[in-house]
């Protein structure tokens, strides 16, 4: 069994084929019905099931990826993602999503909590409950990845996931992805594209090879050529919905607690083998740039007839969020550079140790300067 959060996830045979078309039955029936009628497909309705039972699935992911997921325990924070996880239940085995999300920073946690940010800009920029589950169900898979490594058997995980190799995979694995989540071919490039744009650094210098198709590109290059292959009329659309995954890509987890946003730099910083002080001073400059990279956007814009699109920028962004996340941003972003400030004369070597008490004086110095009590 695998511990997520405080639901229990079953093991699941990943042989198993995906159930298609499976009768849908309330959470009350679901309760009363025997274990074998669930696993035989019927799906709780309700988004928030006491138990997630997520779907068995023929494996998309690395053999020893996989053997690795099963080795693992899952953490999941649970309460502001239930959702989403009921929603990553209906397309991937617990072990299966494990092994696609296996690092530090880029872990089982980051889908679940990108899908929920990015589902919040749902109302503001005016999406359909089928656009938004759409962008929602690319979120679950813009990282996927399971770290296997080019002309080798070996799988690493607790690393940065790659784009190309997300990208790749989805190539590889299209008639699997289209079938699960239920996407025309044009959806299917459409997917592609959004998870380019959440690529970063996103810019136009090429990427180290990495034994894809994309080889000696850069992200934008890879962005525009996929871009080419939708109608004129859908670029548009995934241009502005394309800024609002990524926006949620880089800011999901700040948009939540103050002790999950700090656990996020954690995980970055051992993912990148970066040290934590630096991390951490570093995290006002990142936060304060988020949304701010369109540069290139416009340029593809323009070079493709679009000069005229209304791209939101990160001031609209934050205008067409969930109230409440935003102001959870705003307010950790301000946390972020008290915590820095605290760190001006704590030696890096002991910054580990002493976080718990440099997150008090963050929450402490941001309730005397600004007389609001921090989420």
């Amino acid at each position: 069994m695998t511990i997520v959060g405080n639901l229990t996830l079953p093991r699941l045979n990943p042989s198993a084929s995906l159930v298609q078309g499976a009768p849908r039955v309330t959470l009350a029936e679901a309760e009363t019905m025997p274990h074998d009628a669930l696993e035989s497909g019927a799906q709780p309705l309700e988004l928030t099931p006491k138990v997630l039972r997520w779907e068995p699935a023929v494996s998309l992911v690395h053999p020893k990826a996989e053997q690795l997921a099963r080795g693992s325990q899952a953490s999941w924070h649970g309460t502001a993602c239930s959702g989403v996880a009921e929603l990553a239940s209906r397309y991937f085995s617990s072990t299966e999503f494990q092994a696609l999300n296996s690092g530090t920073y880029h872990n089982f946690d980051h889908p679940l909590v990108v899908a929920d940010a990015a589902g919040a800009f749902g109302q503001g920029l005016g999406w359909s409950p089928e656009r938004k589950q759409f962008i929602q169900q690319v979120a679950l898979l813009h990282d996927a990845d399971d770290r296997s490594q080019v002309d080798s058997g070996e799988v690493k995980t607790g690393t940065p996931a790659r784009a190309q190799v997300t990208l790749e995979w989805m190539e590889q694995q299209k008639d699997q992805l289209s079938g699960r989540f239920g996407w025309s071919p044009e959806q299917f490039v459409e997917a592609k594209a959004l998870v380019a744009r959440t690529d970063f650094p996103f810019d136009d210098k090429p990427k180290a090879a990495m034994g894809t198709r994309y080889d000696g590109q850069s992200s934008v290059q890879v962005y525009q050529e996929l871009l080419q292959q939708l109608p004129k009329e859908k670029q548009t659309e995934v241009m502005r919905d394309g800024l609002a995954l990524r926006f949620a890509d880089q800011a999901g987890f700040y948009a939540n607690s103050f002790d999950m946003a700090v656990e996020s730099v954690q995980g970055l910083a051992q993912e990148l083998n970066m040290g934590l002080a630096g991390s951490l001073k570093f995290t006002p400059t990142f936060l304060g740039g988020v949304g701010k990279d369109t540069q290139f956007d416009q340029q593809i814009a323009g070079e493709l007839g679009l000069a005229s699109a209304e791209l939101p920028d990160r001031d609209r962004l934050l205008a067409n969020w969930n109230p409440a996340m935003a102001q959870r941003f705003h307010t950790n972003s301000r946390q972020f550079e008290m915590l820095a400030q605290a760190l001006t004369n704590v030696p890096a070597d002991t910054v580990e140790q002493q976080l718990d008490g440099l997150k008090s004086t963050a929450r402490a110095a941001f309730r005397l300067t600004t007389g609001q009590t921090p989420t």
